[in-house]
């Protein structure tokens, strides 16, 4: 506090210090107002890093955080894929730090096969998966319309893989691999067959209709203390919606598990669903 307030009374010094700290906090709100409207207005930049993209082609959408081995097989998965379009890898790094290793590795993996560009947005703090979503909002402002595909760096895919979920995807459809019912808890829940439908669907291995991207709500919405828990939210947001959240069940293999951020947030995942269902009851109805 500023040192002129040390002479005042203490109880005119207790409004004053109340005050002064109120006003700090109204400071940091108008501060991160305009940081979240900057963000929804798209003023962030993604870079074409390789090739070229092309407007039909279908958004593959990776965010980097801690696996900074991984890209240059993730790239090399996406270039072998057996697909009707060509791709375009759209990846938000979450790890500043790491930022110039994938910019090396972009150079020298490349483009080819199925992958037509590969785009990178540098972000300057960690902000979670929540960045991919950021990123189908940026494409969508674009012009870009229809489904997206979200891919983990922990996993490896078949080259079939993202013709079979382009099979399942659709309008207000969200497909994916990491998909359950659930029965009044996060933790309390059953796998299913594929193409039932589903309660929860992991955004890993997922194609989700970029219209969810348009709602501001999808952004300004999500509790600070949850803002980790993306995949909890899309879903529990597009059932509210009436989407059609169902199982993919084609074959992943993940990899490098001692370094997924889940083991972190898993005490929490249960508190979130409780948050968002406490006045909602059982299963989104088939």
């Amino acid at each position: 506090m500023p040192d002129g307030y040390r002479s005042l009374p203490r109880r005119a010094l207790g409004r004053a210090a109340r005050d002064y700290r109120g006003a700090v906090l109204a400071y940091q709100q108008r501060r991160a107002d305009q940081r979240m409207r900057r963000m929804l207005d798209g003023r962030f930049t993604i870079e074409l890093l390789a090739g070229e993209v092309h407007e039909e082609d279908l958004a593959v959408v990776v965010c980097l955080w801690n696996r900074r081995e991984r890209l240059a097989d993730v790239i090399r998965l996406l270039r072998d894929q057996r697909v009707d379009r060509h791709l375009r890898l759209v990846l938000w790094n979450n790890q500043p730090d790491d930022e110039a290793h994938y910019r090396r590795v972009i150079a020298e993996v490349g483009v080819g096969g199925a992958l037509r560009s590969i785009e990178f947005r540098a972000s300057p703090e960690n902000i979670g998966g929540i960045g991919r979503f950021w990123a189908a909002r940026k494409l969508r402002l674009a012009g870009y319309r229809g489904p997206f595909v979200m891919l983990d760096d922990d996993q490896d895919v078949e080259p079939d893989f993202i013709r079979s979920l382009l099979e399942r995807a659709g309008e207000r459809v969200i497909a994916g691999v990491w998909a359950y019912a659930n029965h009044g808890s996060y933790w309390n829940r059953t796998d299913l067959a594929d193409r039932e439908r589903a309660d929860y669907v992991g955004t890993g291995g997922c194609v989700c209709d970029s219209e969810i991207v348009t709602d501001d709500a999808f952004f300004t919405d999500l509790p600070e203390r949850y803002r980790f828990l993306e995949d909890i939210w899309m879903s529990f947001l597009a059932a509210r919606l009436g989407w059609r959240l169902e199982k993919a069940d084609l074959p992943v293999t993940f990899v490098l598990d001692e370094t997924n951020q889940n083991h972190t947030l898993a005490y929490i995942k249960d508190e979130f669903y409780a948050y968002l269902h406490h006045d909602h009851t059982g299963p989104t109805d088939a």
